[in-house]
Formats: C-alpha cells, structure tokens, sequence
C-alpha cells in the first residue's frame, strides 16, 4: 500500500514540474519575443550623424597611428 501512495505522489510531483517547466517556457517565449520586438525596432534607427563622426574619427586616428608606427 505504502508503494501505492508513493508512486502517486511520485506521479503528481512529475506532472507538476512538467506543468510548470510548460509554463517557463511559454513565459520565456513571450518575453523572448518581446525582446526581438524592441531589439529590431531599435536596429531599424538611422545612426546619429554625431555617432558616424565619431566613427570617423576613430578611424582616422587609427590610421594615423598604424601609418607612424611603421
């Protein structure tokens, strides 16, 4: 008998954790595709010219530095 209830609640337990583990990833899922959401929203922005100077002038410096150390 003791085995019986046992099994059961071995049974019950199993069942609960795939339940939740069901609803992790239901969750996860949403918030994944929210995040995809805002991230391509944010990469479809045009670059600030301010950015794209800086950009620049990082090349530059860059360059200017590999050109003198040779």
């Amino acid at each position: 008998m003791d085995d019986r209830k046992s099994k059961d609640e071995s049974m019950q337990t199993s069942h609960a954790q795939r339940s939740e583990r069901s609803s992790d990833n239901g969750v996860q899922s949403a918030i994944g595709k929210r995040l995809k959401a805002y991230y391509d929203d944010v990469a479809s922005e045009p670059v600030p010219d301010r950015f794209l100077s800086l950009l620049d002038a990082l090349d530059a410096a860059e360059s200017s530095s590999k050109a003198g150390s040779k």
